[in-house]
């Protein structure tokens, strides 16, 4: 294992924790095995860099994010949190964007420890159903 391959895989583990997902649910998420995530957070090597994009995709970051500093310095801005949170948001769709300001000014997200089930079950909604549910959320912000 070189040093390049266990920065990779430490970066990719910082950002998978630091948003409460399991290894397994990356896997699911990024259409891997859960085998290949644990082998790249370890520091073994991946030659597929549509593998590292797919991870990146399901982390919502991207892929300067996460490799080595000595590589990607000017890539990387100053508050990488905001960078991944700021990624995310820009792959939802409005209907997306207005649940998620909703969840947040209704106080749900204290007693929510991962958000990732109700994005992925609001993911599963078909359109008219997600427009039935922002509407709702947003009934609820209102009579509060």
């Amino acid at each position: 294992m070189d040093q390049f391959n266990l920065e990779l895989g430490n970066n990719i583990k910082s950002f998978r924790k630091s948003i409460f997902m399991s290894t397994t649910t990356l896997a699911e998420l990024s259409n891997t095995s859960q085998g290949t995530i644990s082998k790249i957070e370890n520091g073994h090597s991946t030659s597929d860099i549509k593998t590292l994009i797919r991870i990146c995709k399901a982390l919502g970051v991207t892929l300067y994010d996460v490799l080595p500093d000595d590589i990607s310095k000017e890539f990387k801005t100053d508050n990488p949190n905001k960078e991944q949170l700021f990624n995310i948001l820009n792959d939802l769709s409005p209907s997306e964007i207005k649940v998620i300001l909703s969840l947040l000014t209704t106080d749900i997200i204290p007693v929510l420890s991962n958000l990732s089930p109700v994005i992925k079950a609001f993911e599963q909604l078909g359109e008219q159903e997600r427009n039935l549910f922002t509407d709702l959320l947003e009934s609820m912000k209102n009579n509060s």
